[in-house]
């Protein structure tokens, strides 16, 4: 049992992590307004690399190439790639909390997969929470005055590869520091991003380069807290502080593109948020039951 004092360090770091993504995507968000998506995702890539093997170096702790090659690392950071994609697709195209909101699906999704992929017994108030959820999400993916928004989808799929994604990060050898796991992961994306250039490429500008820089330093720290957050604490304690990146997406996105929302985005992320925790809540209890006594 993880001692509760440890836990809320780890709720620090959660909370902490969730506002680097925050100020990232809305960094992000300016940057599609003018530059492709696969080439951002290749010049931040670089970056980030470049500042994790700087802190690294600094350090005298660079991972070594055998730790970055790890299967479960390289599968996750794989991952990490298909889920940047899909979010940035849907980033682009819908207001920052919309996108933001959505990807809190992830816990629903995935309670409702465990029926039938892994074939786990879901109780009856879990399947309430699991089909309220989904009302939130129809709530926030509903018509506005800018009409349905096929775009959205993809931060639907965004959130069922993160579930996938963090709970692949719960795999991953002890001997992977969490540094190995940001390169690697910083490593495929960047690679990723590469293979769009010969098809679009604008040349970017020396403030647009800033801000990619600014970008870079942020996602690579939450890289790495994201990875001392769930080594750190238990996962059913920590997970429920994501939400704060709704209010966090809501406030940024108003301030920076001037994104007010509408009421059925409220409603929803109000519903997503309430069925997130309900689940989180009944799977902790479930937790202690199986435990020895």
């Amino acid at each position: 049992m993880i001692p509760f004092a440890t836990n809320m360090r780890a709720a620090g770091l959660m909370s902490l992590t969730m506002a680097l993504f925050c100020v990232s995507d809305a960094i992000l968000k300016g940057l599609f307004q003018r530059l492709p998506i696969g080439e951002v995702m290749a010049l931040r890539g670089a970056a980030v690399i470049l500042v994790i093997l700087a802190v690294q170096g600094a350090r005298g702790r660079l991972p070594p190439l055998a730790t970055c090659l790890d299967r479960t690392t390289l599968i996750r950071a794989l991952v990490e790639l298909a889920v940047a994609t899909a979010f940035f697709l849907a980033l682009r195209a819908i207001p920052l909390a919309n996108a933001t909101t959505l990807i809190f699906a992830s816990p629903i999704l995935m309670t409702a997969l465990a029926t039938l992929v892994l074939r786990e017994t879901v109780g009856l108030r879990r399947w309430v929470a699991v089909l309220v959820g989904f009302l939130g999400v129809l709530l926030v993916t509903s018509p506005g005055a800018e009409g349905w928004q096929p775009a959205a989808l993809w931060a639907l799929l965004a959130a069922f590869l993160v579930a996938i994604r963090d709970l692949m990060t719960r795999f991953i050898p002890g001997h992977v520091d969490a540094g190995a796991v940001a390169l690697t992961t910083a490593a495929v994306v960047t690679a990723g991003g590469l293979t769009t250039l010969p098809f679009a490429w604008v040349p970017p500008t020396t403030p647009e380069l800033a801000l990619i820089g600014v970008g870079a330093v942020l996602i690579a720290t939450a890289y790495a807290t994201i990875v001392m957050t769930f080594r750190m604490g238990e996962m059913s304690f920590v997970a429920p502080f994501r939400y704060i990146s709704i209010p966090l997406a809501i406030l940024v996105g108003w301030i920076a593109f001037g994104d007010v929302p509408g009421w059925h985005m409220l409603a929803g992320a109000a519903v997503i948020v309430a069925s997130g925790l309900f689940i989180f809540h009944r799977e902790r209890l479930h937790a202690v039951r199986r435990a020895p006594a």
